[in-house]
């Protein structure tokens, strides 16, 4: 009786009650979804660094791998492979930054390793007489118009092996072995 003196009665206390209870469960569902949400995100971002970390590391130690293997150069085909190697690989660098599938920052990483492709070409052009850059931009057009986009030019400190800058000599060694071995 008290209750309805004042125009409230029991029913509309359970109303008020049930509407309550609804709205702490709502708060409390959506602050579980929005902490589930941030530990996802938390998680995603940790496990792509390590995948962009481990993607990064592996270029770096092919490349530096392909760089390395300049100590075994012992004949002409051995500076072709080397070169054409070493090409082949920054192409594929080159290919997956142009396609978005690396994060810009790892390609910029290995720019340098992009301008020694160039120091590459220019000695296939000088050593080999041929008109070598026609045949790489046919060969390897995503190292092309990845070096284009960037602005990436030969670096004058980078030098190639000493058996490559010896191409010449190297050749004609080979032809007089070759001749007399004939």
């Amino acid at each position: 009786m008290f209750l309805n003196l004042y125009g409230v009665s029991l029913q509309s206390i359970q109303n008020i009650e049930t509407a309550t209870l609804a709205v702490i469960i709502s708060s409390i569902t959506a602050t579980i979804f929005v902490i589930t949400l941030l530990l996802t995100w938390r998680n995603l971002r940790e496990t792509t660094k390590v995948s962009y970390s481990q993607l990064l590391r592996g270029f770096h130690e092919d490349l530096t791998n392909r760089l390395d293997k300049n100590s075994i150069l012992k004949t002409t085909e051995d500076c072709h492979r080397y070169a054409n190697d070493y090409l082949n690989t920054v192409d594929e660098i080159a290919f997956l930054a142009l396609q978005k599938k690396i994060p810009v920052g790892i390609a910029q990483y290995l720019n340098r390793f992009f301008a020694y492709g160039l120091t590459i070409i220019d000695w296939y052009d000088h050593m080999i007489g041929e008109d070598f850059k026609r045949i790489a931009k046919n060969n390897w057009p995503n190292y092309f118009t990845y070096c284009q986009k960037h602005n990436i030019s030969p670096n004058p400190d980078d030098k190639l092996p000493k058996i490559m800058l010896d191409y010449n000599l190297l050749r004609d060694r080979e032809s007089k072995d070759g001749a007399k071995n004939s």
